[in-house]
């Protein structure tokens, strides 16, 4: 009489480990049971070393963006400037303009730019969602010698309860940097 319940117990037992070791599915974010944050993040810099005048081109790869959005904010030596009307966002074959909510020079004597990009925009043509990649790729100019500087990106989640006219300030740019990469500018 009393193997039944000892029997349940371990079928209960046996199924609640069972559902805790399937992986977990992120609202919106990708299937990986690992990732926090608003994006997974990557970035390289090339050239890395750069004369005055010359331009460096910067790729920031983004995947599993959350589905509110990101607002991915790139911090840089104010040794450097942004290349107007050379940033653009490709996902697969398809290449779209981005435009900066944000350029300009933080309290800090970093310049900052800030992009708000849905997570749509990482959408493959009519497809759902899926943690699709994507690639924002900006230009910077050297305008003056830097020697051991860093760009550095942070994708956070685009607050939905906040316009992005007031979302970021240099005052309190909230950035905690999830890639870097080393930049130098030698003067003439």
């Amino acid at each position: 009489m009393h193997t039944r319940p000892l029997h349940l117990a371990v079928r209960y037992l046996t199924l609640a480990a069972a559902c805790l070791s399937l992986p977990g599915c992120g609202g919106g974010g990708g299937g990986d049971s690992t990732f926090v944050g608003a994006a997974d993040v990557s970035l390289a810099v090339s050239p890395s070393n750069i004369d005055s005048g010359d331009r460096t081109e910067v790729a920031i790869t983004l995947g599993n963006v959350i589905e509110d959005g990101i607002a991915l904010k790139i911090r840089f030596p104010d040794a450097l400037k942004y290349v107007r009307s050379s940033a653009l966002l490709v996902v697969g074959q398809k290449e779209t303009d981005l435009t900066p909510k944000f350029n300009g020079t933080g309290t800090d004597n970093d310049r900052y730019l800030v992009f708000y990009i849905s997570q749509a925009a990482f959408r493959r043509s009519g497809q759902e969602y899926n943690g699709e990649e994507g690639t924002v790729i900006v230009q910077l100019e050297g305008v003056e010698s830097v020697t051991d500087g860093l760009v550095e990106v942070d994708p956070d989640v685009d607050d939905p309860l906040q316009t992005n006219d007031g979302e970021f300030t240099v005052e309190t740019p909230e950035f905690d940097p999830e890639a870097t990469a080393d930049i130098s500018v030698q003067a003439d």
